[in-house]
């Protein structure tokens, strides 16, 4: 505990991703979840930290209200369709082989750099530094 706030922090995540559709997490991953209640209502903040995958933490937040016999009604939930591979399947790209960024690069017209963010592509300076990177070439 940290005054009224609770305080959890989980290290050995196992490698996937940050939501099942985005960005990739690696097995050097770390989460702070910090749950803060007001009254009835609670407020959840979830910070992931990852040296591979970014260069800042990814931050969510999440509200919830008690509601009846005192439990908290999360949001609701969405369902998604599931991709079926078979047995022992496991996508995956060698450390330089992944060539879909400089498709999606050369297919938004950017530079690889700009495609792959982090929190430099943020700050004005980089705006500048776009001007003089080479923008790959669209595939025929």
């Amino acid at each position: 505990w940290e005054g009224d706030v609770l305080v959890v922090q989980t290290d050995h995540l196992k490698a996937g991703w940050i939501r099942r559709n985005g960005l990739p997490l690696s097995d050097k991953a770390g989460m702070e979840d910090r749950f803060i209640r007001h009254g009835d209502l609670m407020t959840h903040i979830s910070m992931v930290y990852d040296p591979f995958y970014t260069s800042e933490p990814v931050v969510k937040t999440n509200g919830f209200r008690l509601g009846l016999a005192n439990r908290l009604d999360p949001y609701p939930c969405e369902s998604v369709t599931e991709v079926v591979r078979a047995k022992g399947a496991v996508p995956s790209h060698l450390p330089g082989t992944n060539k879909a960024i400089e498709e999606y690069a050369a297919k938004y017209n950017m530079p690889v750099a700009a495609a792959a963010g982090g929190a430099d592509t943020a700050l004005p300076e980089f705006a500048a530094k776009l001007k003089t990177m080479p923008v790959p070439a669209k595939a025929k």
